[in-house]
């Protein structure tokens, strides 16, 4: 093993919620209305102290490009788009600032809560005034298959005009440019949209996108899966997510816990004190990637699927949703709550 320990920690986000008006088919934290789960002021506030200990910050003067360091995302931070909702994200917020930081890079939102220019002015003013540098838009076509795009246009020429230069951006930025109707498309026709979007922007096929999306993928079998290790996306990335329990992820790799931040045992104190070789399954990821884990799941009675995985991702996906499926994840695999069945719900339905 090239590293018992995590390299430094550069960036982090605090995903502060599960909760989603959408119910988007990449989503990796599957994320949806039917989420519960939220972050309170008072956790959020001890994460960024702990943060602020390991040196993550971001340069409030850099007006080019993403703002880096900490950033907010979920589900959707702003929640059902309530008063209470919003309070809750000004207050977390606030509390980066209170924590001894300059602020939050950035906010990750799907604009539904846009439902007016004046709402998107005033919460927008009031949010950069506590601490947010930038707006980040989540316009693709996975999201506009729940959310109207005219909230999203709305919500970026509002943000244009109230923020300062670099404060915001668009997650495709061509897509925001002539976004279609996709909640209104019969399913022939998504499926071929989604087909298109994945060739230019490949997504992490974890969570509900290894569910909905990777049928459309493009798929190998499963001796053609790469079977080089994930040290790097796992040790190295520099870069942890705390989901709003305080599961502590790698990089982008949910659902794979480093741990458990709470108030008795800090982020900083978590990730200072984390060796490889108290987590097995992760030690094998590291090594060899997902195959490195088929031995003990095909014991379990993993099947690979015939159809083919989209990658190492899918596959590792796959390898961990049957083991918490069985009851038989370990603590290097949490929440239990990502690993739940996923159902499709059309998107009529559920449009915000």
């Amino acid at each position: 093993m090239a590293t018992e320990t995590l390299e430094p920690i550069t960036a982090a986000g605090l995903l502060v919620t599960d909760y989603c008006p959408a119910r988007c088919r990449h989503c990796y934290v599957s994320a949806g209305p039917d989420g519960k789960r939220w972050m309170t002021p008072d956790a959020a506030r001890g994460h960024f102290a702990a943060l602020r200990r390991l040196g993550v910050s971001f340069d409030p003067e850099a007006l080019d490009g993403p703002a880096d360091g900490v950033h907010i995302g979920g589900g959707e931070p702003f929640g059902r788009g309530t008063e209470a909702d919003f309070d809750r994200l000004l207050a977390i917020v606030r509390a980066a600032r209170q924590a001894g930081l300059d602020g939050v890079g950035y906010i990750e939102t799907g604009g539904a809560w846009a439902v007016s220019e004046t709402r998107a002015r005033e919460w927008l003013t009031a949010l950069a005034e506590a601490g947010m540098r930038q707006l980040a838009i989540s316009a693709d076509p996975y999201h506009q298959e729940f959310i109207p795009a005219e909230r999203v246009t709305l919500l970026y020429a509002a943000a244009r005009d109230v923020l300062p230069s670099g404060g915001v951006r668009a997650r495709r930025w061509r897509w925001l440019q002539s976004p279609q109707d996709v909640a209104a498309m019969p399913e022939s026709e998504k499926e071929i949209l989604f087909r298109t979007a994945l060739d230019l922007y490949p997504e992490r096929m974890t969570g509900r996108a290894a569910e909905e999306l990777a049928p459309l993928a493009r798929r190998v079998p499963i001796g053609e899966v790469p079977d080089d290790g994930c040290a790097k996306a796992l040790l190295a990335s520099g870069h942890v997510h705390v989901d709003p329990e305080g599961w502590v992820y790698p990089g982008t790799c949910a659902g794979i816990a480093l741990g458990r931040a709470t108030a008795e045992r800090p982020l900083d104190e978590l990730l200072r004190g984390w060796r490889i070789g108290e987590s097995p399954r992760i030690a094998l990821l590291a090594a060899g990637g997902p195959k490195r884990l088929l031995d003990e799941a095909e014991r379990g009675g993993f099947e690979a699927d015939p159809a083919g995985y989209a990658g190492k991702c899918h596959l590792c996906w796959s390898v961990r949703r049957h083991r918490m499926r069985s009851g038989a994840g370990g603590e290097d695999f949490a929440p239990e709550s990502l690993y739940v069945e996923m159902r499709v719900t059309k998107s009529k339905e559920n449009r915000r």
